[in-house]
């Protein structure tokens, strides 16, 4: 071996080997070919595993750990977001291998074997696999690096169109189904038939409506004549679960029998398959510029890269460039090899690091609409990899991390071409770009997530630190003057300084990753609302002509809080959400009509005096002629500026009599149309302030919200089983039996038992095996008092009303004393309907409640009465806790919890057993 280093085998059969320590043999072709063979297998499998398990891992995980837990696996990608975590990773090590080639920094060799395993994530498939000196000439190095990733690319595109056409000639031997009638489904075996609920097993997939597998076609009868006119296409060629393109499509009725020909859908579903297997060409070619392409500009770059060596002992300034990848060429414009280089240089530096990225820029430019008003469409869901882990108005920001990433790994290489990797410039240069990089990022926060973003800020934060202890490193690897590490840096070797680099590294490391844990953490207990059918976040999609999803309609005088706190808590709930607001959205006033079109929905926030305001019935009018779906919220609380419905409607027909002049709508109908639309046409939605009930009402509105969404019109059955929220209040069940005591002065009181004892069997049902003992009986309170049952534990319930403490013999009042006195557990439930007796807490001590009663030892009031609301969720809500505060526990309640609900039990019957002879005894 010769050369500057002598590290330059004369044979073209040997490379030098640094492990060796001399030149060794090439490996055979046959080596490179199972090596990369395996590198692209274990990628495959990687991305086949991700799929298998995205798609059968609900069924197969249900089978062997049960329903809970398949469940939350399976919310696992979604609620920690792989993806964006995982981009953001490979980016930082990208960018870190470069460190020793291309700035010179590198450890000191005891510790740059352990640094090895680092250059995997430069995704050099050549550099991995095969000896560069063994391809063969730079120009043949040059070639192979620069058009490696487009073979892999056609490979890619010809093993998706294979599969493609194998499942087009499935459909076309199963497809013998005939569509016709109303809303009638075409489907046959490739079609996975579903009712789009979706639950992970045959009915749907994650997205529902036969979307599970290729594509699902629907005819639809449009005009009610029996015959089907108009089709929607679902198509999912990547196997996510969800769509990637829903269109409406026109059906021909060939025969005119009312029928719709097979052969007809059977054109769609081709064409629809030809579209798909397009859009995941696509997808996959994004997916590998995206990942290769920091390293194959570098690889292009040894072209240019050039390392400076001195070549008299007597003469320091004698000096002497090689290029760094092939030290037989020296780097001089009369150097033959060195200029025939040039040609190749250039044509593959345009090529990739300006095309490409140019390419994917071009893309973002053509779909930012859409992305930007949360329209999916074909090419922007192909293109999502690029802009799906961004806020809509930055969805540009991945190009930016790539020309970062560009620059930093290749570009800097223009910057003393010769002998950078020997000085200290490119490393300041670096350190300077990520640092303001980094100031952009946290000021930009350009992410979906916060914990994307914190993970962002600690890479390019970590990115920094490794450029400026580089410059230690090399200051100290550096033989240019005697004993500089000692003198300026202060560590005696180069070897202490690679240690001090190291270990500052690795604490910065951890104690940012624990960081990041806790915010990632933090940010996956958020509470978001997910749908049930499918356990994930809902599709937040617009129409074409709208860039909002709802418009909220509210006076000022006694709705401005309410809707500020809707409109905040709804942008929780639903990060994507976009709700017009007026302190937030309204540029001119005499714009209200524009801006109620440029919404899906019309949320009306009833309140008094609503319908008295002269912009609000603008507001209302324009919402009519539009024909917006009204989504109506009702603040009940008077002490809120609410009124009961009746109120409100005698409101509405009092001041909604005409148009007014404003020219709006000018086929009103007068006070009726109103009425119906905001009061009759859907039950208003009851506002409720208190936590686990205002998060019903935020549910209520965005289900709401969302039927009427593109997507979901097209879909409505995922909606059905209807959304989650984690954290909210789960169903509950006894583990043993219970007995509620009812007063049978305490008029209502026995309906509720009622409804209580209905909602424990619901999750005795959810829970079988845990809450298999725990049944429930309702006894009248006078007789139970005085033959209380050993084996089950007693609860009061006590229904609150204008009316409670009214019986004549003050029996309810002495029933309440009598288990006080013997510690049985006493459950108030609190009314909150007018018309049903509800009235303010403060009632109850307005002269009404007993003074015995409120004075210790009894203070009755102590303990919190639940509240009992009328609307369906609500009152589901009421129910849990009513059910909680009786000792029951949730159904998806751990080993520990329920073991210490039967001794809660059994040490409540043991008190009883105990005290009941004492009882007796005084009666």
């Amino acid at each position: 071996h010769t050369g500057p280093l002598c590290e330059w085998c004369v044979s073209n059969e040997q490379y030098f080997s640094r492990k060796e320590g001399g030149c060794a043999d090439c490996p055979t072709l046959w080596r490179f070919g199972i090596l990369a063979a395996a590198l692209v297998a274990l990628a495959g499998t990687i991305f086949l595993s991700y799929q298998a398990v995205s798609r059968i891992a609900v069924k197969a995980l249900r089978r062997i750990f049960g329903p809970a837990v398949a469940i939350r696996l399976s919310q696992l990608e979604a609620r920690v977001g792989i993806q964006p975590k995982l981009k953001i990773v490979v980016s930082f090590y990208q960018v870190a291998t470069t460190l020793g080639p291309v700035y010179g920094a590198r450890l000191h060799e005891d510790f740059r074997d352990w640094m090895s395993v680092l250059e995997f994530f430069s995704f050099d498939l050549l550099g991995l696999t095969y000896p560069d000196a063994c391809i063969g000439s730079m120009s043949h190095r040059l070639l192979l690096a620069a058009l490696w990733p487009f073979a892999v690319i056609l490979l890619g595109s010809a093993a998706i169109a294979a599969h493609a056409l194998t499942v087009g000639l499935s459909l076309r031997k199963s497809g013998s189904g005939r569509a016709g009638g109303a809303g009638g489904r075409v489907s046959d075996e490739g079609d996975g038939e579903g009712d789009g609920g979706g639950d992970g097993e045959g009915d749907g997939g994650r997205d529902g409506g036969g979307m599970s597998g290729t594509r699902g076609v629907v005819a639809v009868d449009a005009d009610g004549d029996g015959i089907p006119d108009r089709g929607v296409v679902a198509v999912d060629m990547d196997g996510d679960g969800t769509p990637d393109h829903i269109e409406d499509v026109d059906v021909i009725d060939t025969d005119g029998d009312g029928v719709v020909s097979v052969s007809e859908l059977n054109h769609l579903r081709w064409r629809e398959l030809v579209r798909g297997t397009q859009s995941r060409i696509l997808y996959l070619a994004i997916l590998v510029a995206y990942f290769v392409l920091p390293s194959v500009s570098r690889s292009i770059f040894k072209a240019r890269m050039c390392e400076s060596f001195g070549i008299s002992v007597f003469d320091a300034t004698a000096r002497r460039s090689y290029l760094v990848a092939d030290l037989e060429v020296l780097c001089r414009s009369d150097d033959e090899m060195y200029r025939g280089l040039d040609a190749y240089f250039w044509a593959f530096f345009v090529l990739w690091p300006v095309l490409v990225p140019l390419v994917l820029l071009g893309l973002l430019l053509w779909i930012r609409r859409d992305v930007r008003a949360l329209r999916v469409t074909r090419l922007s869901r192909a293109c999502r990899f690029l802009w799906r882990d961004y806020n809509a108005r930055f969805h540009y920001w991945e190009l930016a991390d790539m020309y970062r990433k560009l620059f930093l790994a290749s570009l800097v290489l223009f910057i003393q071409t010769d002998d950078g990797s020997s000085k200290l410039l490119r490393l300041i240069v670096a350190s300077v770009v990520s640092a303001l990089f980094l100031t952009a990022l946290a000021l930009v926060k350009p992410f979906k997530r916060f914990d994307d973003f914190y993970l962002a800020c600690t890479a390019n934060l970590l990115l920094t630190c490794c450029f400026v202890l580089g410059t230690v490193v090399q200051i100290c690897e550096s033989a240019a003057y005697e004993d500089m590490c000692d003198t300026l840096v202060g560590f005696p070797s180069a070897r202490g300084a690679s240690s001090f680099v190291i270990v500052l590294t690795v604490t910065t490391i951890a104690v940012s990753l624990v960081l990041v844990v806790l915010k990632s953490i933090s940010a996956i207990r958020a509470p978001t609302i997910r749908l049930l059918s499918n356990r994930r976040p809902p599709v937040m999609d617009l129409s074409k002509k709208c860039h909002f999803h709802g418009f909220i309609s509210h006076i000022w005088s006694t709705g401005q809080d309410q809707t500020h706190t809707i409109v905040r808590q709804m942008k929780l709930l639903l990060p994507e959400a976009r709700i017009w607001l007026d302190v937030d959205c309204l540029k001119n006033l005499g714009a209200l009509e524009e801006s109620v079109a440029d919404a899906t929905t019309f949320l009306v926030f009833l309140s008094v005096g609503y319908f008295k305001s002269r912009n609000c019935r603008r507001e209302l009018y324009a919402g009519l002629a539009l024909d917006r779906p009204f989504i109506p919220i009702h603040e009940a609380d008077v002490e809120k500026g609410g009124a009961a419905l009746e109120v409100l409607k005698a409101e509405c027909r009092a001041h909604c009599v005409d148009d007014a002049g404003l020219g709006t709508y000018p086929s009103y109908l007068g006070p009726a149309e109103m009425v119906f639309r905001i009061f009759e046409k859907e039950e208003p939605i009851l506002w409720v302030r208190v936590n686990a009930f205002q998060l019903e009402s935020l549910k209520s509105i965005a289900l709401r919200m969302l039927r009427h969404s593109p997507y979901y019109m097209r879909s409505p059955n995922i909606l059905t089983a209807g959304a989650m929220v984690p954290g909210e209040v789960p169903p509950y069940a006894f583990v043993g039996p219970v007995t509620i005591l009812v007063c049978r002065d305490n008029d209502g009181a026995w309906s509720v038992a009622e409804e209580v004892q209905e909602a424990a069997k619901t999750g005795r049902a959810l829970a079988p095996k845990v809450a298999k003992d725990g049944v429930v009986a309702i006894r009248e309170a006078d007789d139970a008092l005085e033959n209380l049952v050993d084996d089950s534990r007693h609860v009061l319930l006590l229904y609150m009303t204008d009316r409670l403490w009214y019986d004549q013999d003050g029996t309810v009042a002495r029933l309440v004393q009598a288990a006080m006195d013997r510690k049985i557990t006493i459950a108030m439930v609190h009314e909150q309907t007018p018309t049903l007796g509800g009235c303010p807490f403060s009632t109850f001590f307005q002269g009404q409640t007993p003074q015995v009663l409120l004075q210790p030892p009894y203070s009755l009031y102590n303990a919190l009465a639940i509240p009992l609301y009328g609307s369906p969720e609500h009152r589901k809500v009421s129910l849990r806790h009513v059910l909680r505060r009786m000792g029951a526990a949730p159904c998806d309640a751990g080993l520990l919890r329920r073991k210490l609900q039967q001794l809660n039990h059994f040490m409540s019957v043991a008190r009883l057993v105990r005290r009941r002879p004492r009882q007796r005894g005084k009666s």
